[in-house]
């Protein structure tokens, strides 16, 4: 890619970097504490907001159950299926809605989650601090992507059910670069086995042996940089297992990228990278990733 493309992109990575507290500060008053910039007065501001009409019901006491799949990425196939399109070690954030027949959300309840084929289910509790329904009758969950292929996630809840499929779509078919394959090198289907779990906001990881026994030790990795600084030259960064494509989200979730220190500093590239460098796992994380790679180098598969 052009510097002036490698620039742009940096551009824009500015752009949304201010334009977010640019507009929480739109919600606050003038310097001299008078006129709310929003354009609301102080009593619009202090008002609560209406009650729900629809009282939400505990899990114990609800009857008549449904479950409702929410993703933003979801559509309905032309057989009527509820499929959610993910690419290869992608991470994908969904939640599922339970409630009555009524339409009273349902509190507390913990839907039992099962998926058939090579992708990777992330339950509630590893992708969020709760583990049962809120009081929207929500709960979250993820998938991480496996092998090209259809899997299928079902999410039951007492006598009721619902399913989603998991269209896992590769790299090479979605038109991307593929990342070399290092000999004796990590493999992102190894890092991606880490279980994560929340307790008090902060990530706890659980990590596969062929992960843990590689702890301190100077390994190679390849795959896609994803910029944490302004500059051309980066000398702190994401590896990623997939091409990022937003700057809010982390493609392959906490066990899909790897925090990178380059004491020299590395060119972006939107290419795959192959890097060398000393490998700390961490086991407890407040940052969203669970692995760190030091004193990195750009090397040659």
């Amino acid at each position: 890619m052009s510097e002036r493309l490698v620039m742009a992109a940096v551009h824009w990575f500015l752009v949304l970097l201010f334009a977010v507290p640019a507009f929480a500060q739109v919600q606050g008053y003038d310097d001299e504490g008078t006129a709310p910039l929003s354009g609301l007065t102080a009593e619009e501001l202090a008002a609560e907001p209406p009650a729900s009409a629809i009282a939400p019901v505990k899990a114990a006491d609800a009857t008549d159950l449904r479950i409702e799949v929410l993703a933003e990425i979801g559509y309905v196939d032309e057989q009527g299926r509820y499929v959610v399109d993910l690419l290869q070690q992608d991470f994908a954030y969904l939640a599922v809605r339970v409630e009555t027949a009524q339409g009273q959300p349902v509190v507390d309840a913990a839907p039992a989650f099962s998926i058939e084929g090579t992708s990777l289910l992330l339950e509630p509790h590893e992708v969020s601090p709760r583990a049962t329904t809120d009081e929207d009758g929500v709960v979250e969950f993820a998938v991480v992507g496996g092998q090209m292929g259809l899997d299928r996630v079902e999410v039951k809840v007492g006598e009721a059910s619902t399913e989603l499929l998991v269209n896992v779509i590769s790299l090479q078919a979605a038109g991307f670069p593929m990342p070399p394959v290092v000999e004796g090198g990590l493999s992102w289907q190894d890092l991606m086995q880490a279980r994560i779990r929340y307790e008090e906001m902060m990530l706890v990881a659980d990590f596969p042996e062929a992960v843990a026994e590689r702890t301190g030790q100077t390994v190679k990795l390849s795959g896609f940089m994803m910029p944490l600084e302004p500059d051309l030259k980066q000398f702190r960064f994401l590896l990623t297992s997939n091409p990022p494509s937003c700057f809010f989200h982390v493609p392959g979730g906490p066990a899909g990228a790897v925090e990178v220190l380059a004491n020299e500093g590395i060119e972006v590239s939107w290419n795959p990278v192959v890097l060398e460098g000393r490998f700390e796992p961490q086991r407890q994380s407040e940052i969203g990733v669970v692995y760190r790679l030091l004193d990195a180098r750009l090397v040659t598969p």
